[in-house]
């Protein structure tokens, strides 16, 4: 019982660390630090956060497809991201999603479009289904022929 009192009360003091934390007029550069970090506690933590209180999720979109694209953390960074999906600008998206294929490997392109599919970005997985389309890259040009077959019809 008296572990079953500590846990509540560690709880509580979480829900009120996090209150505090959603009012600071620096919460966003906070969190894009945190998410920035090499620290795992401090990117779960933030993600975390997000996902409670997804109103920074659109400032954040950046680092939270940048992080979708680690190995480990797609599964939390796309939750959070599809915690604000309807107020996230689609355009942002697109651009977003297409910078992040600066590299130009298949393996980004194939990541990406699984983050854009898990999150329900139609009109930024077209895009980069386009870009692909067009690569010199064979490989890449497959991917996008795939991704195009597999969801065309939710594609705007």
């Amino acid at each position: 019982m008296e572990e079953w009192r500590a846990l509540v009360a560690a709880e509580q003091e979480v829900a009120r660390c996090r209150a505090e934390v959603n009012q600071l007029p620096s919460r966003v550069d906070l969190l894009a630090k945190a998410l920035s970090s090499g620290s795992a506690w401090d990117r779960a933590v933030a993600l975390d956060f997000l996902h409670l209180f997804p109103d920074d999720v659109p400032k954040l979109l950046d680092l939270l497809v940048d992080v979708s694209m680690s190995t480990g953390w797609t599964v939390p960074a796309c939750e959070t991201i599809r915690a604000a999906r309807q107020e996230i600008d689609q355009s942002r998206f697109v651009r977003v999603a297409l910078e992040c294929l600066s590299g130009g490997e298949v393996d980004d392109y194939l990541r990406l479009a699984d983050v854009l599919v898990e999150v329900e970005a139609w009109e930024a997985l077209a895009a980069v289904i386009g870009k692909a389309a067009e690569s010199d890259d064979p490989e890449i040009r497959e991917a996008s022929r795939s991704f195009a077959e597999s969801h065309g019809g939710k594609l705007s």
